[in-house]
């Protein structure tokens, strides 16, 4: 979420390209859009549930493309010196993106804004604040990657959207998102309540310092969240169980 907070143009750049990040509202929605979102991928055999990416995954950007992408953002303020502990957690990312194969397709930047936030830009750059590098342990920071990744399979109707004011749809939207994080952190050996965990860490965290942010009501409640990954991993398991 997007936060009104002073700053200069550099802020407001790099506000602009995280402004699909991954934070939940803290009260809940009128219209619950979690069964349509559960059943996106209940409908299928949980077994067979990587094919649907495979599926339904657009074709990467380009080389010439992440080109262009890349230099369009600002060159001030990307954190060049990173301690171990922030590279492990960096490095550790990777994994989450080896389902998708976005590991040799997506540059990850690390960041410096007011905001602990974590964004998929232009389908071809992971933003990462230093605040939410710090923030997060090295799952929590994977499963939030995991989502950003999720966006990429729903881009056009996300800006879509967006651009019609459908709050009941990105709100859907946001949980689809969640569900892919969900099967990729399963995938790869990751609890996915950590996407939860990180969910809260960072609304907490940027609701204390800069109050509510502006385009809360995109997102659904972290309650319904955390019952729709509930309901989701449920699924997984049972099915993968018979």
């Amino acid at each position: 979420m997007v936060r009104k907070t002073p700053g200069g143009t550099r802020r407001a750049v790099w506000l602009a390209a995280i402004l699909a990040s991954v934070a939940p509202a803290a009260s809940a929605q009128q219209d619950s859009v979690l069964e349509p979102a559960l059943q996106y991928f209940t409908r299928h055999n949980a077994g067979e549930i990587l094919k649907l990416f495979e599926s339904a995954r657009p074709a990467p950007v380009s080389d010439a493309e992440r080109g262009r992408i890349l230099a369009t953002l600002p060159t001030e303020g990307n954190v060049r010196e990173l301690d171990a502990a922030q590279q492990e957690k960096l490095a550790d990312v990777r994994s989450v993106l080896q389902p998708h194969r976005r590991e040799g397709v997506y540059i990850i930047r690390v960041i410096q804004v007011a905001q602990a936030a974590v964004a998929l830009h232009a389908r071809g750059v992971v933003l990462i604040s230093e605040r939410a590098l710090d923030l997060l342990d090295a799952d929590e920071l994977k499963a939030l990657v995991a989502h950003e990744v999720g966006h990429e399979y729903f881009w056009g109707d996300y800006f879509l959207a967006r651009r019609d004011n459908r709050q009941s749809f990105l709100r859907r939207l946001e949980l689809l998102c969640d569900g892919i994080a969900v099967i990729t952190l399963e995938r790869v050996g990751v609890n996915p309540e950590r996407l939860i965990s990180a969910l809260d860490k960072i609304s907490r965290y940027n609701r204390d310092r800069f109050g509510v942010a502006v385009n809360e009501t995109n997102y659904p409640a972290l309650g319904e969240r955390r019952r729709f990954v509930e309901r989701l991993v449920e699924w997984l398991r049972r099915d993968a169980a018979q």
